[in-house]
């Protein structure tokens, strides 16, 4: 039969459909295989001693945690700043002191069947497993490393996690049911502070919001979570193991979120040192050397030397501040005109180049990479400027003020930070004549020093436990704080810290945060922020991530493979 013309372009038109349709099916399958087949190797380190995340501090067993089981919150890689996990949304009191938490109600608790192979679901996370979980990790028996720390916040957490563990179990349930965490419906829970603080859903994401499941634990005791035994609700699950060697992760396919991880397999290796992770690196073992430890010394050296492995190189924001302080209770430092010149004479980015490896110059104390920290543009601190510096303690000795014949500058034993001491001190000389001495004790006995009659000039250093302002601020400054050598105390920057505390509005908590940072280190300048920390890592050009402000906290489902 003869087709007539319109008959053969509608053939023509049909057989190119199907061709596009048959190639869009194979990219398609090849895409989706790959994408099941895509697996990177990172380094855990040495072999972890737990993976209950109610046990675990170090930041490579966080990590491991963080993509096995999902936070009530969860932290953005930029800033820290708390996003919704296991929780959609929270709501505060207007006093601050109440925090409901609303939970998603699609999250599964599974289990991989090692035998099988297979990930059999359990049931939804809710709210009993909240609350069994804040019970639990603040229970003396647990013995949580990190419980202490955050007891204080919480509504009679003090009272539970003091408790001796011989107590009687009916005493340490009701201690337990005293707690200020409580359900108020299957998929809500609230918690109840003892002061209002507005990084709580922060710290939540970073150490109180870990869920467990009661029935898991309960069954099984320490080996509750063996593979094949282990309920975990994360992005991944663990599904084989070799000690000493490694971990292998594969994805949660049960996971609320699943279709946009797109990494299907994580292992991670067992290498208990930066030079042997290095090795690896190069040999092509790993695809990066987190979440281990930071490249430093030698190892850094061997990497800046090598082009390819610069070219991978990554230098990460830390959580920690180097300052030098003031004992500011006696002469000649209880003088503030004395402590601006000092702080006006320091050329803190020449002595930072000098001594520190890794490290940006500290213009104030709060890393402007965390939650509500000022601006990293903003308009604070002290600049060197000599002649200034001059001009200050020309004016601070007309007004009858003198610096000591001799002053000291007390560090604890450690050559980096003996070069820094040295260093400002060659500053101060040059500028203010001043006459100064190191003098560097073992830390223990640094740190009762400092305690108890620190020197006049001291190095010191604080790292924070969570990536907020108010870490930094309020829990190192505020009167009466345990980490406050200076002596130093001022009503309008107690004011100012406790104010953010109340305050949820991100936008204001800044500015707040902002004017405490210019008491702190202008107006009062109680200290001279030396360096903020920062690590090396290195990361195949293969791999599209993210980098957490905090170690140990990385997004692993959100990254990808090209």
């Amino acid at each position: 039969m003869r087709l007539s013309y319109n008959q053969r372009v509608w053939s023509h038109v049909k057989s190119a459909l199907l061709l596009c349709l048959v190639c869009i099916f194979l990219v398609t399958c090849r895409q989706n295989t790959a994408a099941q087949d895509t697996e990177i190797a990172l380094n855990l380190g040495a072999e972890p001693a737990t993976i209950d995340p109610l046990l675990a501090t170090d930041p490579p067993t966080i990590q491991l945690d963080q993509a096995l089981f999902l936070n009530l919150t969860l932290l953005d890689e930029s800033d820290g700043a708390p996003q919704p996990g296991l929780a959609r949304e929270w709501l505060v009191s207007p006093d601050g002191l109440i925090w409901e938490f609303r939970l998603r109600e699609d999250v599964p608790w599974v289990r991989y069947d090692a035998e099988k192979g297979e990930v059999e679901k359990i049931r939804n996370v809710n709210a009993d497993d909240v609350v069994y979980s804040v019970q639990r990790l603040f229970d003396p028996r647990t013995a949580s490393g990190y419980a202490a720390r955050f007891a204080p916040l919480i509504r009679n957490a003090d009272r539970l996690v003091r408790a001796d563990p011989r107590t009687s179990p009916d005493d340490l349930q009701r201690f337990a049911d005293e707690l200020g965490v409580r359900k108020t419906g299957e998929y809500s829970v609230q918690f109840e502070l003892n002061a209002p603080t507005s990084a709580f859903p922060t710290i939540v994401g970073a150490w109180l919001g870990r869920v467990v499941p009661r029935e898991n634990i309960e069954e099984n005791g320490v080996n509750w979570t063996d593979i094949g035994t282990m309920w975990t609700n994360g992005p991944y699950m663990l599904v084989d193991r070799e000690p000493f060697r490694f971990l292998l992760l594969r994805k949660n396919p049960l996971y609320y979120d699943a279709d946009n991880v797109q990494i299907e397999r994580l292992r991670f290796r067992l290498l208990p040192d930066v030079a042997s992770a290095l090795d690896a690196y190069l040999r092509g073992e790993l695809d990066t050397t987190d979440p281990y430890d930071s490249i430093e010394g030698a190892n850094l050296d061997r990497v800046q030397a090598d082009l390819a492995l610069k070219r991978d190189l990554k230098l990460l924001p830390g959580l920690c501040t180097q300052y030098i302080g003031f004992n500011t209770s006696k002469p000649p430092f209880d003088a503030v005109e004395l402590r601006q010149a000092f702080a006006q004479a320091l050329n803190r980015d020449d002595v930072v180049t000098q001594t520190f490896e890794l490290g940006e110059p500290a213009r104030w104390f709060t890393p402007p990479q965390v939650n509500a920290a000022p601006d990293p543009n903003a308009d604070i601190g002290v600049d060197f400027n000599a002649p200034l510096a001059k001009s200050t303690l020309d004016q601070a000795r007309a007004a009858g003020l003198r610096l000591p014949a001799a002053l000291t500058f007390g560090t604890n034993t450690n050559p980096v930070f003996i070069d820094a001491a040295v260093a400002a001190i060659q500053n101060w000389r040059a500028t203010l004549a001043a006459s100064i001495t190191v003098e560097d004790a073992p830390w223990e006995s640094y740190l009762e020093q400092l305690n108890q009659d620190p020197p006049p000039l001291f190095r010191m250093g604080y790292c924070a436990t969570y990536p907020d302002a108010h870490n930094f601020l309020y829990d190192a400054w505020h009167s009466g704080s345990p980490y406050n050598f200076t002596k130093w105390s001022s009503p309008e920057f107690d004011a100012l810290v406790s104010e953010a505390a109340r305050e949820t509005d991100a936008l204001k908590r800044r500015q707040l945060y902002a004017r405490a940072e210019k008491i702190l280190v202008e107006q009062d300048a109680a200290i001279i922020p030396l360096v903020w920390s920062q690590r090396a890592s290195l990361t195949r050009s293969r791999v599209q991530r993210t980098y957490a402000t905090m170690e140990g906290y990385d997004r692993l489902e959100r990254w990808s493979v090209k």
